[in-house]
């Protein structure tokens, strides 16, 4: 894959940046990188300040509260933004403030992603009813808790050790489906990733990728999609530039395969893959 005219890189978190044990993030928001995870994260820094890239943008399905203990130690002014809860958030560090998708999706044209942008009113009616009815009928069934993480325009919650990942989200798909009405499910995605259900109100990471290339008047044809696993399918299904780890799963190395001489699936895993991704630009 050629690097050279790479100007912006979209880049998930877990099993993405970890370090090369794969220790994973934690996922509570008191939580910490610990030394060996902080050796890979200020490594990766240090390598994006020496690139050509312009902008290394977080893409994750995580809150920026539990991202900001690890966005600290991207001290790079390329690592300006944040597409957080699956792209439905965009934070700007430098301003300290989210920035509004509807607006400027607007204001750059993008006609369809403002009609999706404006669907975030369906997630709050899922959220009412999660918290009502679903949350409770899914713990009777499962016998665990499942209390949702704290996201302000996705339901996400964490699977249980010991269930059945695939299992989970048709069970709440079916529930939902079952009790709302049609026209709250319609724009919904139900998602999976490394260890979590993600319900999104119709937008996911792509739309991200699509909005602050706009924004930042980037060519589409000079960024780069990172990521690893289910939840990167919609964008690498449709984005033409994709790079994935090694430990990432069989269907995102099937995707980014298809793309010839436009998709990488590295040699090394986790943070190593980035870090020499960055090393040849």
């Amino acid at each position: 894959m050629t690097t050279s005219n790479i100007r912006i890189i979209f880049q998930d978190i877990d099993g993405c940046l970890n370090p090369a044990d794969g220790e994973a993030f934690g996922v509570t928001p008191d939580w910490e990188p610990s030394n060996n995870q902080i050796s890979m994260l200020d490594a990766i820094n240090t390598e994006l300040n020496q690139s050509s890239v312009e902008h290394f943008v977080i893409n994750t399905g995580r809150p920026w509260g539990l991202v900001q203990n690890l966005a600290k130690h991207f001290t790079s002014p390329k690592a300006r933004y944040f597409l957080v809860e699956h792209a439905c958030a965009l934070y700007d560090r430098q301003n300290d403030t989210y920035l509004d998708c509807a607006q400027m999706a607007a204001a750059n044209g993008l006609d369809a992603l403002v009609t999706r942008y404006q669907n975030i009113g369906h997630i709050h009616v899922l959220f009412d009813w999660y918290r009502d009815q679903g949350m409770a009928q899914l713990e009777a069934h499962y016998q665990v808790p499942l209390p949702p993480v704290d996201k302000q325009a996705n339901l996400s919650f964490r699977i249980p050790d010991g269930v059945d990942g695939e299992a989970l989200l048709q069970q709440i798909e079916s529930l939902a489906s079952d009790q709302l009405a049609p026209e709250h499910i319609q724009p919904l995605l139900f998602l999976r990733s490394d260890n979590y259900i993600d319900i999104l109100p119709g937008i996911h990471k792509l739309d991200g990728i699509h909005l602050l290339s706009a924004h930042l008047r980037i060519d589409l044809d000079h960024a780069l999609a990172v990521g690893d696993y289910l939840n990167d399918i919609p964008a690498f299904e449709e984005f033409h530039r994709v790079f994935c780890p090694a430990n990432a799963h069989p269907q995102i190395k099937a995707l980014t395969r298809s793309k010839g001489a436009d998709g990488e699936v590295a040699e090394q895993s986790y943070g190593l893959a980035v870090l020499e991704l960055l090393k040849q630009m």
